[in-house]
Formats: structure tokens, C-alpha cells, sequence
């Protein structure tokens, strides 16, 4: 009995132990509208946030985003995403002359929480800002001459790629907001469109958790059998 209780000791230890190993969670984002599907994105669809006549986004504000039409006009979207915009009618299909100003969208996902690194590809019309839990990770670029969107930066012809590196995520469900701040600055006679698109991948192998990786999982899972048998195999002889 008292090396059955041993068998019993070492697997508890064990079991303990194994709670404190590396976790790695990778994150899809990706951009889509009020009622579409995620395309296997693990944020919310992007929020309409609201209006504002100046760089500073509205600080509330709820409404539906509607997927937009590239047409020829924008670089088509990138994987996993659709554009997206405050009405159905400000992309570059049944433009209807967008206010000049700025439109805010939001974004929540959920993070086991720590140090994530990874990348963001990001298009917007005529150029976006980008915020992160109240820090800002992509500002504003000069919009050039503006003859078809930004010449640099954020634009509408070109994928804008930002890498990620050591950024803070918080732990919990929808815990974390990504904000969108698409700046429509072009000639509103001229049916100038409004809208964003935008993937992301972010990975933390650094978390931890209390749920360790299906491979620790295995490799323990092995070991502790192996160490009970051969116990077991002492007690029987």
C-alpha cells in the first residue's frame, strides 16, 4: 500500500508541475462587418465607433459596419478579411460623398495574456490609424498629394505590413480592443470612397497556463506511465 501511495505521490507532483508549462497561442484577426462570417477570425466583427471631425476617436458610440466592394478601385483584401466601412454606400461601389473627417471602428478578441509578436497587414482609405488597448501601434502618415489614396503608409493600393514585436496583450475574453481611425480626407464632389481592411497573426510562446500543449501533454503523459509500470513491476516481484 505504501508504494501504491508513492505512485500516487509522484503523479500529483507531476500533475503540478506540468501546470506551469509553456502555452503558445497564435491569434487570427481579421477585418469583416456587422452580421458576415469571420472567415476562422477569433475578433468580433469591427464595430462602427462613430464620427469625428477631428483625430480624436469618439469616446463611445455602437453601430453596424457593412462589407464594401474593392471594385477596381482598392487592392483587393488580404486573407482571411473583407473591406469594411460605416455604410454600405462609402466604398468604391455607390459612393455617396463621405463627410471629410474620421471614422472609428473597434475590434475585441481574447488572449490567454503576456508578450505576443507577430504581424499586421493592414489597407485603408484614404489613410488609418491604429490602437491597441489605448497605445497607439501604427500613426497617421502624411497623405501625400492624395490622388488615388495615401501615397505611403497606410494606403488602398498596397498592403501596409507592420511587424509586432513584444506587444502586451491582456488575459480574458474579449479583453482586448484594437481601434481604427480610417481618415477620408479626398474631394467629397469627386465620390471619394472611405474604408479598411486588415489581417493580423500574433503568437505568445513565452505565456504560461494552467493547460499545458497537447506535445507536453504526450511527453508526460509517457513518462508517467513508464515510472508507474516499472513501480508496479517492483511491488509484483
Amino acid at each position: 500500500m505504501k508504494k501504491y501511495s508513492k505512485i500516487s505521490a509522484l503523479l500529483a507532483v507531476a500533475l503540478a508541475a506540468s501546470s506551469t508549462f509553456v502555452l503558445a497561442d497564435t491569434i487570427q484577426l481579421g477585418s469583416f462587418a456587422t452580421g458576415a462570417s469571420s472567415l476562422g477570425n477569433a475578433n468580433t466583427a469591427l464595430n462602427y465607433a462613430g464620427f469625428s471631425a477631428v483625430a480624436t476617436p469618439p469616446s463611445s458610440g455602437t453601430g453596424n459596419s457593412f462589407t464594401l466592394n474593392p471594385a477596381t478601385t482598392w487592392l483587393a483584401p488580404v486573407a482571411n478579411s473583407t473591406w469594411v466601412g460605416f455604410a454600405s454606400t462609402a466604398g468604391p461601389v455607390g459612393t455617396s460623398n463621405p463627410a471629410m473627417g474620421y471614422y472609428t471602428f473597434t475590434t475585441n478578441f481574447t488572449a490567454i495574456g503576456g508578450t505576443y509578436s507577430g504581424a499586421l497587414n493592414i489597407m485603408a482609405d484614404d489613410t488609418a490609424e491604429v490602437i491597441l488597448n489605448g497605445s497607439v501601434l501604427v500613426p497617421f502618415t502624411a497623405l501625400g498629394s492624395d490622388s488615388h489614396c495615401a501615397d505611403s503608409g497606410v494606403d488602398c493600393s498596397a498592403v501596409d505590413t507592420i511587424a509586432l514585436n513584444g506587444i502586451s496583450l491582456l488575459s480574458g475574453t474579449n479583453a482586448n480592443t484594437l481601434t481604427f481611425v480610417v481618415r477620408q480626407a479626398g474631394n467629397e464632389a469627386d465620390n471619394d470612397p472611405s474604408g479598411l481592411d486588415f489581417n493580423a497573426t500574433l503568437s505568445s510562446p513565452s505565456s504560461t497556463s494552467a493547460v499545458p500543449e497537447p506535445s507536453t501533454l504526450m511527453m508526460l503523459g509517457t513518462g508517467l506511465f513508464g515510472a508507474a509500470t516499472a513501480m508496479r513491476r517492483r511491488i509484483k516481484f
